[in-house]
């Protein structure tokens, strides 16, 4: 485990945290300032923006800055050379902390190739893979159903984003960390069922998970106008929970941070989840 943050260290560094406005970018955000860092918090409706599709906007924002919390985004056709491209302007940075996926770990390639970039030579790079996000687990569909093609009884260990947050901003302003990847999950699997009732009984709206034959489910997304990229993914991922990839738990949290990662059964409303979704739930 990592000593505590060093004020020398945490005073002396601006950090430059992109989707500062996401779920783990915001809570990054607010985690580093607590500690006295100095931040540039960017995306792309900030006064100071960064589009990772306009090369104009990476410059700007990491002109002054040491370190970075990179966030790309959750899009199967997001170029990964465009993290390269982008730590090649921004020279200064030393210390690099990627929000990658668990799926980088079996091999998908739309997320291990984003870590690709960044473990360079004579850059301070630290890699998180979390798998599912609780907060997607917290709204049941408003259907009463979560139809996927996942098995009969699909296991996943979700993790809570302040844990992503609060290993993310440890990571940043402490040393020893550089060079190592850290796959992150919740402290115990849950079965789809089971996440669906715990949300049942904490929002008052009874969901039902169901396992959907695949043809079915992409005959449904296909109407909806996912693009075949974002299916294939999607379907990627299926597999893998179908596996067991995804209940499979982690000791990053208690690596970095010395204690047990959040318990879904304890999130409450501490923060505003999304719908669950009907195609990936997790990284």
């Amino acid at each position: 485990m990592a000593c505590g943050p060093g004020r020398g260290l945490a005073g002396a560094m601006t950090v430059l945290v992109l989707g500062a406005t996401g779920r783990t970018g915001r809570l990054v955000v607010a985690g580093l300032k607590a500690r006295g860092v100095r931040v540039r918090a960017v995306s792309r409706s900030a006064p100071l923006p960064f589009d990772w599709d306009d090369p104009g906007t990476w410059g700007p924002v990491a002109d002054g800055v040491t370190a970075a919390y990179l966030v790309t985004p959750e899009d199967p056709g997001f170029r990964a050379g465009r993290v390269g491209s982008f730590l090649d302007r921004a020279d200064g940075i030393r210390r690099i902390v990627l929000l990658s996926g668990l799926s980088a770990g079996y091999g998908s390639v739309p997320m291990a190739s984003r870590e690709v970039p960044v473990r360079r030579p004579g850059l301070d790079w630290t890699i998180l893979r979390p798998g599912a996000f609780q907060q997607n687990f917290v709204t049941p569909p408003e259907s009463g159903e979560l139809r996927l093609p996942l098995g009969p009884r699909p296991r996943t260990a979700p993790i809570d984003v302040a844990d992503i947050a609060d290993v993310a901003v440890r990571v940043l302003t402490t040393d020893g960390h550089a060079g190592r990847t850290y796959d992150l999950s919740g402290p115990r699997a849950l079965s789809y069922a089971e996440l669906l009732e715990i949300a049942s009984r904490r929002g008052g709206r009874p969901a039902v998970y169901v396992d959907e034959p695949v043809e079915a489910w992409l005959a449904r997304m296909t109407a909806r106008g996912v693009s075949e990229q974002a299916l294939n993914w999607s379907l990627e991922t299926f597999e893998a929970i179908r596996r067991g990839v995804y209940a499979r738990l982690h000791d990053g949290v208690h690596q970095v941070l010395g204690r047990r990662p959040r318990d879904f059964a304890d999130l409450g409303a501490r923060h505003q989840g999304a719908t669950v979704r009907c195609r990936r739930t997790a990284r």
